[in-house]
């Protein structure tokens, strides 16, 4: 789709909530739809997905208008994801919406809602998204500054390089690790400034040969690395690292504290630091239903979407059906999967994160 396409998607979508309201609760009898954008190639789309139905099972459980999640993606060219989202309000009447961990996605979720003026919750890490501006809009999953700045302030090392992804992502990632590393050093709590991530090297999956990894070292020589990649490319390249005999630090973002990444890097996944929320980071009770649904253990992307989904669901049950913005104000703490669900002005997660390493296969607080 080309940009003057998506101008007019977002115009249809626009045109249709001014002169018929919200559709998702026009009738009084009709279930509560929660949209999910959810591209394929999102990474940790299993879980993500899952973790929403579970909140729908819990949500419907209580009082309250029964709850549909629906989950739209597909593959196109670019602004196929804006049609989607903007499908999720137009065709399946959603009430709010979740914008998945992809940055581009994300924010063609939050063009919708700016125009829409539905709630949103994101489960993007990027500092970019909580700059867009929109008040009904909050980031349930911790961002990548909290999470690079948990590693700073645990990890002695001046001179870091970062592995991330291909493409835009990797550029925002990039860019919050650099201002975590700068705002660590102002603040004296690290010997790290914005010279220290001296590199920032791009994989789309995690590849790199050994002999492009040895080079990588011996030009940069770095005291730790970030391996700020999906699960699966992580425990590939924490695998590769050892393997061209790197012996520093590791440490990436929250999502590594996975089945997934555990299962890939092997052994290798030892004394890999990663930063979560307080131990038992997620409740029991969520833990339980989600492998009495789903057969497995629960990982960060499933929680994170879980009360993503929950906060949503609480948010537009108790608003009226025809200004499901004006319940969220985003100021209210409310129990999660992953702990009190608070925010800053911003709509930024508030969370403590501490750090944890990898132990036997398990995660162990440093």
């Amino acid at each position: 789709m080309t940009r003057p396409g998506l101008v007019a998607v977002l115009a249809v979508v626009s045109f249709g909530l001014v002169c018929g309201g919200a559709p998702a609760l026009a009738a009084s009898n009709a279930p509560l739809v929660v949209g999910l954008l959810l591209p394929p190639d999102e990474p940790e789309a299993v879980s993500i997905r899952q973790g929403t139905l579970a909140a729908a099972e819990e949500a419907n459980e209580g009082p309250g208008p029964r709850v549909r999640i629906v989950v739209r993606g597909k593959k196109g060219p670019w602004g196929s994801d804006a049609s989607e989202a903007a499908l999720l309000v137009m065709d399946d009447g959603a009430s709010a919406l979740i914008a998945p961990t992809g940055g581009a996605a994300s924010h063609l979720v939050l063009q919708v809602s700016g125009r829409t003026a539905l709630p949103v919750a994101t489960l993007c890490p990027d500092a970019s998204v909580t700059k867009a501006s929109i008040p009904w809009m909050v980031r349930v999953a911790p961002s990548t500054l909290d999470e690079a700045r948990a590693i700073f302030g645990g990890v002695p090392a001046a001179r870091w390089l970062a592995i991330v992804p291909a493409g835009r992502a990797g550029r925002e990632a990039r860019s919050d690790l650099m201002s975590a590393a700068s705002a660590a050093s102002a603040a004296g709590g690290a010997p790290v400034g914005t010279r220290s991530i001296v590199k920032g090297v791009e994989t789309e999956d995690g590849v790199i040969s050994g002999a492009s990894l040895r080079d990588i070292l011996s030009s940069i020589h770095p005291e730790a690395i970030l391996l700020w990649l999906p699960p699966a490319a992580a425990g590939r390249l924490a695998r590769a690292l050892r393997g061209a005999g790197f012996g520093g630090p590791l440490a990436g973002p929250g999502s590594l504290a996975s089945g997934i990444f555990a299962s890939e890097a092997g052994a290798y996944a030892e004394g890999v630091l990663v930063p979560s929320v307080a131990p038992g980071s997620t409740s029991a009770a969520f833990e339980a239903r989600y492998r009495r649904l789903f057969g497995a253990e629960a990982d960060p992307a499933a929680a994170n979407a879980h009360d993503a989904a929950l906060l949503l669901i609480r948010t537009v049950r108790k608003a009226s059906p025809a200004e499901p913005r004006l319940a969220f104000t985003g100021d209210e703490a409310l129990p999660g999967a992953t702990g009190p669900l608070t925010f800053d002005r911003h709509g930024n997660r508030l969370v403590r994160l501490e750090l944890f390493r990898y132990q036997g296969g398990r995660l162990a607080r440093l």
